[in-house]
């Protein structure tokens, strides 16, 4: 009989219902998510830098914008990843208008710009339009003089928003 009664005086178990804070958690995901926003690249614009071009450095955080890609190391131009010009056989016109416009380069960049207008055009305007922008990927060890030169030529071709590729620290 004691062993009755001290089963009965025992407590039993209730079930409590656990209370869980969550404001942490949702701090540290809403820090995670803007975290993860703010690091994402959607430009898609992938660039191949070819040997013998050395980057600037740079704090910008703009994303470069889809265009005609010029590169331009000491001694070759190349368009889209096409060489134009190169130093082992130069044109004996490289240069017109006074000297301050690459002739192979505009050449190059006025039918570039025909083909995008003649394609938006075949395609009822459903086509990207030519928007006259160009990533220019220019070593650092170049002078201004000649940075300025493919600025003209790029100019006068129709392709007047530069975008310049940089290195950024990361």
């Amino acid at each position: 009989m004691a062993r009755t009664r001290s089963i009965r005086n025992k407590k039993r178990k209730t079930n409590k219902t656990f209370e869980l804070d969550i404001t942490s958690l949702l701090d540290i995901l809403v820090i995670l998510l803007i975290f993860l926003i703010k690091s994402y690249n959607s430009s898609g614009v992938t660039l191949n830098i070819p040997e013998g071009i050395e980057l600037p450095n740079s704090r910008s955080e703009n994303i470069n914008t889809a265009g005609v890609i010029i590169q331009v190391s000491k001694d070759k131009i190349w368009v889209d990843s096409k060489t134009i010009v190169d130093t082992s056989d130069l044109p004996k016109n490289l240069y017109d208008d006074g000297g301050r416009r690459i002739t192979p380069l505009f050449d190059v960049l006025t039918k570039k710009k025909d083909e995008i207008k003649n394609l938006n055009a075949q395609t009822g305007g459903k086509a990207k339009k030519f928007s006259g922008v160009v990533n220019l990927i220019v070593d650092k060890s170049l002078k201004y003089s000649y940075v300025k030169k493919i600025m003209y030529t790029c100019a006068t071709a129709g392709f007047k928003e530069y975008k310049f590729v940089v290195m950024g620290n990361e």
